[in-house]
């Protein structure tokens, strides 16, 4: 599976790591490795349970990278959460360049990186409402699957994207679906696609591992301000107040 290649490719850089510290929001989660590199992973809060406490007591601050890093293939989704933000910020260092020679990196947003002409019909999984105007200009089609389609009309249910999206020419699919396990199935229905885009704060930026499921492009953010991150992320402030503290960055892969 797909999170255990991450969890692995993170527990090889965990080492002698400590975590410095933790945040857990409303709407991302944060975790500060002991040199301050940073990563983030969307919250689930509606799979949060109903007990008093979100995570056992050895997944806190203090903690040795690779405990945290392991969470990554429990059951409980917030344990999971915190693994893969630890699993970011293990591995979305800002010298990638180094790390990933052979691979062209583009630095802005996913859409400066992809053309899409009226020819295309494009699968979005998962709603990136600011994606939208822009695409809707140049696509001729652009359908929408999500998992609470009522955020918005026109939308269509998870369901809809494994029967659809092998029409589709561009695939955009939501970095969440590594955390909830959706991505496999997600990205092999979209086999068939020209393009297909791994996008969102929660991407883990490691091409190798995502090559083999025929993605082109894994999009993501390098967390340049770690200390103003995981304060907004403990105000309960998503993607849209990140701006000043990220750095966005596209990987190509090539086929």
């Amino acid at each position: 599976m797909l999170i255990n290649e991450i969890k692995k490719a993170a527990l090889e850089k965990a080492a002698d790591r400590k975590i410095a510290d933790l945040r857990i929001g409303l709407s991302y989660t944060g975790v500060m490795l002991d040199d301050e590199s940073t990563g983030v992973a969307y919250t689930f809060t509606d799979k949060a349970g109903h007990c008093c406490s979100a995570l056992p007591n050895t997944q806190r601050a203090g903690s040795p990278a690779a405990d945290i890093v392991a969470g990554i293939s429990s059951g409980n989704l917030i344990e999971r959460t915190v693994g893969i933000a630890a699993a970011n910020g293990l591995l979305n260092g800002d010298r990638l360049e180094e790390r990933l020679k052979g691979y062209r990196i583009l630095y802005g947003d996913l859409l400066d990186t992809i053309t899409i002409t009226k020819e295309d019909r494009v699968g979005m999984v998962g709603f990136f409402a600011p994606l939208l105007p822009l695409l809707r200009s140049r696509a001729g089609e652009v359908l929408i699957f999500e998992r609470n389609p009522e955020q918005g009309t026109g939308l269509y249910t998870e369901e809809h994207a494994m029967k659809l999206l092998p029409s589709c020419s561009v695939a955009i699919i939501t970095a969440t679906s590594i955390i909830n396990d959706t991505f496999a199935n997600i990205a092999h229905a979209a086999r068939n696609s020209r393009v297909v885009a791994v996008l969102g704060a929660s991407t883990t930026l490691v091409p190798d591992i995502f090559k083999s499921y025929g993605v082109t492009h894994l999009s993501g953010v390098i967390i340049t301000d770690p200390v103003s991150i995981l304060r907004v992320i403990s105000e309960g402030k998503g993607m849209r107040f990140f701006k000043g503290y990220i750095k966005k960055i596209t990987i190509m892969i090539p086929r």
